[in-house]
């Protein structure tokens, strides 16, 4: 059997502690914003942790209504977690907008 490995635009749910400083703590749903064969070669993923604090940041994508999950994706907060040791699971796939919004954001931020 052959193991599941993050898609791009997969909502998931993973551990993302240990943290420091202001990144976010503990298991929460994540946006996977890496593609799969990045995903497969590394081990890893790009994710976008989501809270649902709303800080009325621009950087910060609303979910609700959107998908099953409610909140905000935070498209500052993007980090490179070794999903299987913090333990991945497959909530949802996300409507393509929102992908779309927040790989516009990071875009934007990074270039």
């Amino acid at each position: 059997m052959t193991a599941w490995i993050p898609k791009q635009g997969d909502l998931v749910a993973l551990d993302f502690d240990p943290q420091a400083g202001h990144e976010q703590k503990e298991r929460r749903p994540a946006l996977v914003v890496s593609k799969e064969a990045f995903n497969k070669g590394t081990g890893t993923a790009i994710c976008c942790p989501i809270t649902n604090t709303d800080w009325k940041m621009p950087f910060h994508v609303p979910i609700a209504g959107r998908t099953s999950l409610t909140g905000f994706v935070m498209c500052e907060q993007v980090k490179s977690l070794d999903f299987r040791s913090r333990g991945v699971k497959l909530i949802e796939q996300a409507p393509r907008d929102v992908l779309e919004d927040v790989l516009s954001i990071i875009d934007a931020s990074i270039f």
